[in-house]
């Protein structure tokens, strides 16, 4: 279920361990009520939404575990202010952003932020460096760029391959040349009618049989104009 409304209310509370118990839910701000808290284990859950960036008003606290959950966003950098904290594990969620490194942060180890791949900050937290604006700007021009020469390069090599099939095909006679494209032009076909067939081969006469193809008898055939014919 989700994490109870009621659970600000318990403003004498010292020690909450509610881990591993199926919670769900956005985390809930109203636990920044909870100031005389020393221990707070949220861990092996599945509370998601942003940390509370009013934890910082809990300054008794000493234990933060909220590993194994599906917390997003950055990393309140006003959790610097909790001068008390040994232990902070943020593991395995889905943060972004750069770790906080002043405050107790700067005694904190990888362990603490381990299995959120979004993060960046000191090398210490064996995540990548942080990149300023300009460098984030250079880098997503870059991309863009190698984007672009990717689809042009894509392109030429289209054009190129096109142009060698055109070339290939014209050798091997498989396109027609302009001039013999224009003298096929100027042929003219005609057309005979069955009547005018059945007088050139004489009725299809066993005298005028040729032979037998694929498709079927062919006779020769004379046509009214002295024109020979094969005749399927």
């Amino acid at each position: 279920g989700h994490l109870p409304l009621s659970l600000g209310n318990f403003s004498m509370m010292i020690n909450m361990d509610i881990s591993a118990n199926k919670l769900n839910g956005e985390f809930l701000a109203s636990l920044s009520k909870l100031q005389m808290l020393k221990y707070l284990n949220l861990s092996w859950n599945t509370i998601d939404g942003h940390i509370s960036k009013q934890l910082d008003h809990m300054l008794n606290l000493d234990t933060i575990d909220l590993s194994h959950n599906k917390l997003s966003g950055k990393i309140p950098k006003s959790l610097e202010k909790l001068q008390h904290i040994q232990v902070l594990d943020l593991s395995f969620n889905q943060l972004e952003g750069e770790i906080p490194s002043g405050g107790k942060f700067a005694n904190l180890s990888a362990n603490s932020f381990i299995g959120n791949y979004a993060l960046c900050g000191a090398p210490k937290f064996h995540v990548p460096l942080c990149l300023n604006k300009t460098e984030r700007q250079s880098k997503s021009n870059a991309a863009r760029v190698i984007a672009a020469c990717a689809i042009g390069g894509s392109a030429f090599v289209v054009i190129v391959c096109t142009l060698i099939g055109i070339s290939f095909y014209r050798k091997r006679g498989m396109l027609k040349q302009p001039d013999e494209i224009e003298r096929l032009r100027g042929i003219t076909l005609r057309v005979s009618s069955y009547r005018e067939l059945l007088h050139a081969t004489s009725n299809f006469s066993n005298a005028n049989f040729l032979g037998n193809e694929s498709f079927g008898s062919v006779y020769k055939g004379i046509l009214l104009d002295e024109t020979a014919v094969a005749v399927k």
